[in-house]
């Protein structure tokens, strides 16, 4: 891994991060999120163990094993939510309430981890949650709120915030994991809870569906690899804040690639939050 400061990798995460979320939209047209959970999880979980004799480090413990197995659970329920949301309401209506994980990452990891930070920076990070909040809301959408989409959305973000906490434990307290090793325990977990819980079926997925599958799932490896090698060194809060920027890189996809609409309140706000996020 090349000597990238833990918040480049962050924000990198969060660019491998919103082209998966352009995948999960197109997904999800026509898919329910239990139908793509598993298969999800699966094809990175398999993708990964294929790979792994070049980067596999674990030193087994029965806590190093409990607290993957709580990852994994927690990451269960919050990728269930997060697709929720977007089964319930439009993605514009959504995205505020799920760009509240960062915050939760601070409450946590003050509760539970020695992870404190400067009153500055800890500042800057509150004005890129708000920043973000404000620039994915759609105001004209606002009627389109279902008091039924808050409780999945919310769900998805306190259970996003609070899985960074046993992850930076185990990556950088505990040192006995590195961060693919963790990520593949992670998604193959999570594959085998799908299953338990959901009993997902996938003769209905079509073959061109499976391709974007596997796709995404490339991308969202990459993210979330990058993700724990940022919290292996870097504050939990801070990294989870900078990672959580997905939305500005999905503004400027969609208006580069699939020519959507430019508003000078998104170029402002997209403006501030990169300044923000260099100065952090």
């Amino acid at each position: 891994m090349p000597q990238l400061s833990f918040t480049a990798l962050a924000v990198i995460s969060s660019c491998f991060g919103a082209i998966a979320t352009i995948l999960a939209r197109t997904l999800l047209k026509d898919l329910k999120s239990k139908d793509i959970l598993g298969i999800n999880f699966f094809t990175m979980g398999i993708t990964l163990v294929l790979i792994s004799p070049l980067f596999y480090k674990f030193t087994p413990s029965v806590l190093a094993i409990g607290l993957i197995v709580l990852i994994a659970l927690i990451d269960t329920a919050a990728n269930y939510f997060f697709f929720k949301t977007f089964e319930q309401t439009e993605a514009s209506v959504a995205a505020p309430i799920l760009s509240l994980a960062p915050a939760f990452t601070f409450m946590f990891s003050w509760m539970f981890l020695s992870d404190k930070v400067s009153g500055m920076t800890l500042l800057y990070a509150i004005l890129i949650i708000i920043g973000i909040v404000i620039f994915s809301t759609d105001t004209k959408n606002l009627e389109k709120f279902k008091i039924q989409t808050l409780k999945p959305a919310l769900t998805s973000s306190v259970l996003f915030g609070l899985s960074a906490i046993p992850s930076k434990y185990l990556l950088s307290t505990m040192g006995v994991i590195n961060a693919p090793t963790l990520y593949m325990f992670r998604a193959g977990f999570i594959g085998l809870f799908c299953l338990l819980l959901f009993k997902f079926t996938i003769s209905h997925i079509t073959i061109t569906q499976y391709r974007i599958i596997f796709v995404r799932c490339l991308f969202v490896i990459v993210q979330w690899v990058l993700l724990y090698y940022a919290l292996t060194t870097g504050n939990a809060g801070v990294t989870v804040t900078l990672a959580n920027i997905t939305p500005i890189f999905v503004f400027i996809l969609g208006a580069i690639f699939l020519r959507e609409k430019i508003t000078a309140k998104k170029i402002i706000t997209a403006s501030l939050i990169v300044i923000l996020s260099l100065a952090l």
